[in-house]
């Protein structure tokens, strides 16, 4: 994609040097100036990519020549499937020619050589041959070309490619920087009256939590009242269950039959699979509510054979495990399956009975497709006056969102999450905001959730905009004096949509609103009645903190950021949630790692920063399973958990820290603490290469620290450092590293 990000993101003290350097020699204006830049780190590159495109433009708007207004710098992706720098170039110049009008030329940089890694060997090989032709065509190049690089196509032009490398003019190495986890949102599954109730009893039920963003916990079902679920983008792995939609109750029951209170348990989402079978896809694709069936012989026998067929299921199925409750609910409504005198009773008892099960943990997608195609039937043989039109309206809902969580194919998650939404929005129509509140709000945030989801495939601006748009709408009678966790869990939510919004539009506003929802939020949550839950949103407002960090006011946003994640760790211990622990010691780490880069010229305070990053990042792995330590071969005795934040890049993280501690010039170690540190940092990016494949970026990035670091502990010891830092690296890896030291 073309860069469009023109923040102007703090980078570590290193970064902004080399970006000066940078701008200044673009800036120069001279032709034929061949520029490599050399970033594995792709956010950062983005940024910084950004930066550069939008200030030598505003450079170009101050000018006074006839060129005033004309860019600067041109962005350009390589397209893979021709990957020629130098045509996409000539092709930009030949689209801008034929505009008309006087132009200076200006520079322009290549992005998407990464994208090279995953085509084949042949498209790879192309690649190296248009840059070996890049010398007779360089001297005809009117302005200056800036190529961004990860460190291993870096490597491979070098060695491959020695006449393009002879041609370049200057060489800008980036170093990757730790980022925290983004935040969860949280979506509550609620359990509302049945219809014969009056909406003002409605009571309080726990919040139930989805994870929403790349990167919070979420935790064991059995240690969370609220389960917290990753926002992820597809493809990554999630560690944790599922969101729930807000379900109604059982609606045809007796007036003494009781509420089912009990909290929703969420599904996890399947696994993608090659082998996959054939999906099964919603019955009613038309629309959410199918026109009412006429009296037709031919539709009744469809109807009724589809209730024996339901029938035989119920009386075949055995409840493995159940609750005695679960039992008599099934027995009690096959007998009143008897007594039904209108085909809607059968088909909502039909519906009910499965959707008890969906409540009860038995989410599966055979389940959820009964109780779809059950409540679609009812609806046909209801009144649309009827009251339980909207709350039926709001299972289909909630089906169509859970059922979008097994499918494979983008396509069919954003057609399942389209019928979500559209039976949503219907069900809103069907009921009087006046007359049921709460109801109301319920859908507003179910409504809010389902298009959260639908901004992660398609339309992203304008979907997290109808996400916060009805979230605010929940808000509206959703209030803190009737039911203040339901109230606090959707200022949650609405805080993870503006911090979702914020990645791409209108950064400083958008995190501002963010921190606003997270304060209101954990001021109506008490942390002794929910730990977890208080402890969750002080995470969530401490990475929000961090992102303002980014844009204004560093030190103060950073040092918020610590506070809100020490007050998170005070609830998300180890003991009660240990993968939830691990993730808020990461983000501390990384909130000190970006702390002490602000205090430059204050050594005492650098390097107390540091040592504190160094112990969040090293509790983090310990808590994971991980092994952070190097003269230790068995730290922990705790297995390995599923976390949601790459270890291997945290062990990088951590390695980077021990060895900025133990190199810099201004460092207030003795003698004999820099090589203990130095070996500390050759141990974590070790780690890194023995568990990650040679392809893969964070082995690259491990294997250029670990040069780093043996240079470093020759220059501290010379020639019995550098000989023991060697005796410390596998075999294998040393035909790599020798010739390069």
């Amino acid at each position: 994609m073309t860069v469009t990000d023109t923040a102007s993101h703090q980078v570590s003290s290193w970064n902004r040097q080399t970006y000066q350097r940078l701008k200044l020699a673009l800036c120069l204006g001279l032709r034929r100036q061949l520029f490599v830049a050399v970033c594995d780190d792709l956010s950062l590159r983005n940024r910084l990519a950004g930066k550069l495109q939008a200030e030598l433009d505003r450079t170009s708007v101050q000018q006074t020549s006839q060129y005033q207004g004309d860019p600067k710098l041109v962005s350009l992706n390589l397209n893979l499937s021709n990957p020629n720098p130098l045509a996409e170039i000539a092709q930009w110049l030949v689209q801008h020619r034929q505009s008309g009008g006087n132009y200076s030329t200006p520079g322009f940089q290549i992005l998407g050589v990464e994208g090279l890694t995953r085509q084949s060997p042949r498209l790879q090989r192309l690649f190296l041959r248009h840059l070996q032709a890049t010398p007779r065509y360089l001297p005809r190049l009117e302005s200056a070309l800036l190529l961004w690089l990860p460190r291993p196509w870096f490597h491979t032009i070098v060695q491959s490619v020695p006449e393009f490398w002879q041609w370049h003019t200057g060489m800008f190495e980036f170093e990757g920087e730790p980022t925290p986890l983004p935040p969860v949102g949280a979506y509550k599954p609620e359990t509302s009256l049945n219809s014969t109730t009056s909406e003002q009893a409605t009571p309080s039920f726990k919040e139930d939590l989805r994870q929403l963003l790349v990167n919070d916990l979420a935790q064991e079902q059995e240690q969370l009242p609220l389960r917290e679920i990753i926002w992820e983008k597809p493809g990554e792995s999630e560690n944790g269950d599922q969101y729930v939609p807000e379900l109604e109750t059982n609606r045809v029951s007796s007036e003494n039959d009781a509420i089912v209170e009990e909290e929703l348990k969420g599904q996890g989402k399947k696994e993608t699979q090659d082998d996959n079978d054939s999906i099964q896809t919603p019955l009613t694709q038309a629309g959410v509510i199918p026109s009412p069936l006429n009296t037709e012989t031919e539709e009744e026998e469809s109807s009724l054979s589809f209730t024996e067929a339901a029938e035989d299921k119920l009386e075949a199925s055995e409840l493995d495990g159940a609750e005695a409750s679960d039992v008599k609910l099934a027995k009690e409504q096959e007998a009143q399956s008897e007594e039904f005198a209108e085909p809607a009773e059968a088909f909502l008892a039909l519906g009910n009975y499965y959707r008890h099960l969906i409540e009860h943990g038995d989410a599966s997608e055979e389940n959820l497709e009964t109780a779809l195609r059950a409540y679609e039937q009812a609806l046909q043989w209801l009144e649309e006056s009827s009251p339980q039109v909207s709350e039926i309206l709001n299972d289909i809902g909630n089906f169509y969102w859970m059922l979008s969580r097994y499918q494979t194919t983008a396509a069919e998650i954003v057609s399942y999450l389209q019928q979500a939404i559209q039976a949503y929005q219907l069900a809103l129509t069907k009921l009087s905001v006046e007359e049921a509140p709460h109801t109301y709000a319920m859908i507003e945030n179910n409504l809010g959730a389902a298009y959260g989801d639908l901004a992660q495939h398609q339309d992203q601006l304008e979907n997290l905009e109808f996400s916060i748009r009805a979230y605010e709408e929940a808000l509206r009678y959703r209030l803190p004096e009737s039911d203040p966790i339901k109230y606090a869990s959707t200022q949650n939510n609405l805080g993870t949509a503006y911090w979702n919004l914020a990645q791409h539009h209108d950064p400083i506003q958008n995190l501002r609103a963010a921190t606003a929802a997270y304060n209101e939020a954990l001021s109506h949550y008490d942390p002794e009645a929910e730990p977890l839950n208080w402890a969750m949103i002080q995470n969530n407002l401490g990475t929000a903190y961090w992102n303002l960090a980014q844009y204004e006011r560093p030190e103060a946003w950073l040092k918020l950021a610590l506070f809100a994640y020490q007050d998170a760790l005070k609830y998300r211990t180890l003991e009660a949630a240990p993968a939830a622990h691990a993730a808020t010691q990461n983000n501390l780490g990384t909130a000190y790692w970006h702390l002490a880069d602000r205090c430059q010229e204050n050594p005492g305070p650098r390097a107390e920063y540091l040592q504190k990053c160094i112990e969040a990042y090293e509790k983090a792995l310990e808590a994971a399973g991980c092994q952070p330590f190097a003269h230790q071969q068995q730290p922990t005795q705790r297995n390995s958990i599923a976390v949601n934040f790459d270890v291997f890049a945290t062990h990088n993280n951590l390695g980077l820290a021990h060895y900025q501690l133990a190199t810099e010039s201004q460092s207030l170690l003795e003698g004999k603490s820099k090589p203990i540190h130095l070996e500390a940092a050759l141990h974590q990016h070790v780690q890194v290469c023995e568990g990650t494949s040679a392809q893969s970026d964070s082995y690259q990035i491990a294997l250029n620290y670990i040069i780093k670091t043996i240079r470093a502990l020759y220059s501290e010891s010379g020639i019995s450092g550098q000989n023991l830092a060697l005796s410390k690296i596998p075999g294998h890896l040393l035909p790599e590293i020798l010739p390069r030291l």
